[in-house]
């Protein structure tokens, strides 16, 4: 897979059903050493109609940052989801076939220079146990454990992270208009 057969773009409504499709395959695809098959099918249930529909609204709030990764402008590879008010990002998922790519690190940094376009300073997140070392690599540094509210019976390990972004140094015209 070529860079140049890759892009990314916003999500679109209508790419919800997609993107529950991967992330039920990637969430599916981790090894039980890291969590149980009860708490995958809790994480990421078969994909249906109502999270379907869920994920369509959440794409439609001008409040949510969501980018999509497209191979050859038709299939979406993978997809992160930022919630700006909170400076948190809630999802970043990559097709298990697609994983070890390249894929996922370049949708992450598409996703943080959105938030720092829009002014975020830093972004946090609750990295599951098989992606910890991801986010480590990716400049995230860890806080602490934590856990992970899936239902209302069931919750996983997670490791809270957070990542500071350097201060976007200002233009000419800004600092003459300073002046």
């Amino acid at each position: 897979m070529t860079p140049s057969r890759l892009s990314y773009r916003a999500a679109l409504m209508s790419d919800a059903g997609e993107l529950i499709a991967i992330h039920f395959a990637a969430v599916h695809s981790i090894d039980t050493d890291h969590y149980s098959s009860a708490v995958k099918l809790a994480w990421s249930p078969p994909p249906d109609a109502t999270r379907q529909k869920w994920l369509s609204d959440l794409i439609s709030q001008d409040t949510v940052i969501c980018v999509v990764a497209v191979l050859d402008q038709k299939t979406i590879l993978g997809f992160g989801i930022v919630i700006p008010s909170q400076a948190q990002l809630k999802a970043l998922y990559v097709h298990p076939d697609y994983s070890g790519s390249g894929v996922g690190g370049v949708l992450l940094q598409c996703v943080e220079a959105r938030c720092r376009e829009i002014g975020l300073e830093m972004l946090e997140l609750k990295a599951s146990s098989n992606a910890e070392a991801f986010y480590r690599h990716s400049g995230y540094e860890a806080v602490g454990p934590t856990t992970q509210q899936l239902t209302d019976d069931v919750s996983m390990a997670a490791t809270q992270m957070v990542k500071h972004f350097p201060p976007i140094a200002c233009s000419i015209r800004q600092r003459d208009a300073a002046q």
